[in-house]
């Protein structure tokens, strides 16, 4: 989806998306299509039937991917502000920054890894700027806690499906997400996919999730879409494109 469209007009949207007025939805939305073309590289140069479990892992973290990236577009769709990408740029890095330095500190793991030293120094730099001390904690845990998957699933439930819209449809949100939550016990080490690994049932599993390898390149269209309906809400020209492009889907 989008895909010739984008290698002919790539250059000219990144610039497009640097002088938006909406700097963090369009740096969080071309952050997410690097991402998810960088996981999609990696899964389609990969022997599917060879490294499965490694493979799953990742079209996990894709579709985490997908799901984030939606949550923030279908936002900026409905309010056209910024505020919920600040929130993700601000409160969210707060709360994962806070999180990880808590949970190092709360079970006596070494702070002085290069990771650590890193995330104070993020710390430092939000409170240079004014952004940390601003921030109430109990307020702050709210509003980063709306990026939580079960929090943006409901959230998807109340708003979908979006007006004039048939790419973003509720069964295709629900399969993602059904399969996020299947396949979290290959990301976490689980026994359920053990189970899911044991002969009796590894070649009929392998065989249906083979498909999921297009999945993760559809993402990737996904994320496409995103930047270039998001572009097209205040410039006439791409919205024009951005027709011209669904016709042929």
């Amino acid at each position: 989806m989008f895909k010739e469209y984008f290698r002919e007009k790539e250059s000219s949207l990144i610039k497009e998306l640097k002088i938006s007025e909406f700097q963090h939805t369009s740096k969080i939305l071309l952050n997410y299509y690097k991402k998810s073309k960088s996981i999609d590289n990696v899964i389609s140069s990969t022997n599917f039937q060879k490294d499965f479990y490694p493979c799953i892992i990742l079209i996990r973290s894709q579709i985490e991917h997908f799901i984030v990236a939606a949550y923030i577009w279908i936002q900026f769709r409905i309010t056209e502000n910024d505020n919920i990408a600040k929130n993700y740029h601000e409160e969210y890095l707060i709360y994962e920054v806070v999180k990880r330095l808590n949970y190092s500190k709360n079970n006596n793991i070494s702070m002085s890894s290069k990771y650590s030293v890193a995330f104070r120094k993020i710390l430092d730099i939000l409170t240079d700027r004014k952004i940390l001390k601003q921030k109430d904690f109990e307020k702050l845990n709210i509003k980063a806690n709306q990026f939580d998957i079960k929090k943006i699933s409901k959230f998807f439930d109340e708003n979908l499906p979006l007006e004039y819209d048939n790419i973003i449809r509720p069964d295709r949100i629900k399969q993602f997400l059904e399969n996020y939550n299947y396949f979290s016990s290959f990301v976490h080490g689980g026994p359920s996919a053990d189970a899911l690994m044991n002969e009796k049932y590894k070649t009929d599993f392998i065989s249906e999730a083979s498909e999921l390898i297009e999945w993760s390149s559809s993402i990737v269209g996904f994320q496409r879409f995103f930047i270039v309906y998001f572009l097209s809400m205040k410039n006439e020209t791409i919205k024009a494109d951005l027709i011209k492009e669904i016709e042929k889907i």
